[in-house]
């Protein structure tokens, strides 16, 4: 049986997995020795070194990353993965993985680890779905733990081969997955919900990540297993377990980025040093897990693949009350993490804008458009007299105008969403006390229920997704709201602005 003890030099093979391009709009330039990344949309300039370039260079044009940096020391390998990371998860680089590259001996030893209670025809699912996995065999442990339950989900479960261990009361899912790491002979722990099923390759294509350096925890895609009803087709493009259909990496242990336990994979030695969840907490240990590892300066990296299929609660009720749950749960994170703070995007002449735009519905003055299209304009001048003296972003004068149109409409939608999730019920206040008010909040209702709905494309009407959409973010204020009270700290409330 491998363990972990076992040397863990296989994972930088698996570099081999992965193919790098240079995404749209995204140009590298060597100008007299000055080595740049350019991007069209949004405009930026990057300046790497030469080091640098010449890596990317050689990745675009076919070379192996494993190749280049297999033989350099850990540390230079572990700023390297961190910039090449961190170009992808920015948009200046594509990558794509053949997760059956790398020979069957070079898959590490991996423990499932699953909790459970009272889940008896959802664990069975569960265990049928993972023993479907493209899988060595002889690589693979399952790991149950009965939390307690009081009907015959045990018996359930030992129909399966598979390690079962039972909690005589319930204390938790944290508290389980402590255990059942604890018993693991894995040199990597893949944890996933009792109410999940897996996808028959969900491990090969998470665990080629492992090979860059640096890599604590690797998250993968959650789906809905549910699609019939209008609620199952709101949560399958809206589902907070979703975390999209593009990598996410960031090294500021500040941010608040981190990724579900119901598809998470962790290399042991990591968890160990982290300490494992917090026994007591019974929402929000995924986050508080991920956070503290991420302080530890392990990095965690998100990856829309390796899919698990999440059986949601798809009566309204309990949607609505578990929206509201996680809710509490964010006041309790940011008191417990001083280090965390909510950076908001705020562009001055965008910012404006939307000042503007609000007022514009207050008081249904259409001629106010018209400072909103002097602001536009003199960001457009500002931003076309850099490009006339840096000379390096060749752009049409049409394409710059509409990368500023697009900038201030993101501006918009971020400012009009941070509200309708947080500020409802105020906003909603202020409105039956001034009545005209009504108008600007239509505004920032519409917003951004309008961009998700045709970014995401529900099968649903708008009405219905809007109805979801005001109901959903409802609950989970009054949430924060609640748990903010009980814990006398509104620090989760917080902004810095960035212009």
């Amino acid at each position: 049986m491998t363990t972990i003890t076992e040397k863990p030099e296989a994972f930088s093979l698996f570099l081999n997995c992965f193919t790098f391009r240079l995404a749209k709009g995204i140009k590298l330039r060597n100008e007299n020795d000055k080595y740049k990344i350019i991007s069209t949309s949004p405009m930026r300039i990057i300046s790497i070194n030469r080091a640098l370039y010449e890596l990317i260079n050689q990745l675009i044009t076919g070379h192996k990353l494993y190749e280049l940096i297999g033989n350099k020391p850990a540390s230079e390998k572990k700023s390297i993965s961190i910039s090449i990371l961190s170009l992808i998860s920015k948009g200046y680089l594509e990558l794509e993985c053949t997760h059956e590259c790398s020979g069957v001996e070079n898959y590490p030893f991996v423990t499932v680890v699953i909790p459970v209670k009272d889940r008896r025809d959802e664990i069975r699912d569960c265990l049928n779905s993972l023993a479907q996995l493209d899988y060595p065999q002889d690589k693979l442990e399952i790991i149950v733990v009965d939390d307690g339950s009081t009907d015959d989900t045990a018996q359930v479960v030992g129909t399966f081969d598979v390690r079962l261990i039972r909690q005589p009361i319930s204390r938790g899912p944290a508290f389980c997955r402590n255990i059942g790491v604890k018993e693991a002979n894995g040199e990597i722990v893949a944890f996933i919900d009792s109410d999940c099923t897996s996808n028959p390759v969900w491990l090969k294509q998470l665990i080629p990540y492992f090979a860059f350096d640096g890599i604590g925890a690797i998250g993968g895609f959650v789906k809905n297993y549910y699609s019939k009803s209008q609620l199952d087709k709101y949560e399958s493009v809206c589902s907070s377990l979703n975390m999209g259909n593009r990598i996410l990496f960031d090294r500021d242990s500040r941010s608040s980025f981190y990724v579900p336990t119901c598809n998470l994979l962790v290399r042991k030695d990591i968890f160990n040093t982290v300490n494992g969840f917090k026994d007591g907490m019974h929402l929000g240990e995924d986050v508080d897990f991920c956070w503290r590892m991420r302080n530890l300066g392990h990095f965690l990296i998100y990856v829309p693949t390796g899919t698990v299929a999440h059986k949601h609660r798809n009566e309204l009720s309990k949607m609505l009350k578990r929206k509201y749950e996680y809710g509490t749960s964010e006041s309790d994170l940011y008191n417990c993490h001083n280090e965390k703070e909510k950076v908001f995007p705020a562009p001055i002449y965008a910012t404006l804008s939307f000042i503007v735009l609000l007022l514009m519905g207050i008081y249904g003055k259409p001629i106010l458009i018209s400072i909103i299209l002097v602001l536009i304009c003199i960001e457009y001048i500002s931003k076309l007299r850099i490009l006339i003296h840096i000379k390096e972003i060749e752009l049409k004068p049409i394409t710059l105008l509409w990368a500023i149109v697009k900038n201030t409409f993101s501006t918009y939608y971020y400012f009009s969403f941070h509200i309708i999730r947080y500020y409802i019920i105020p906003v909603t206040i202020i409105c039956l006390l001034f009545p005209p008010v009504w108008k600007g909040m239509a505004i920032i209702l519409l917003i951004p229920a309008v961009v998700n709905y045709y970014q995401k494309k529900p099968e649903i009407n708008f009405f219905s997704f809007l109805i979801f959409f005001i109901m959903e973010h409802l609950s989970y204020q009054i949430g924060v709201f609640a748990g903010c009270l009980k814990i006398k700290s509104f620090r989760c409330y917080s902004l810095r602005f960035k212009m």
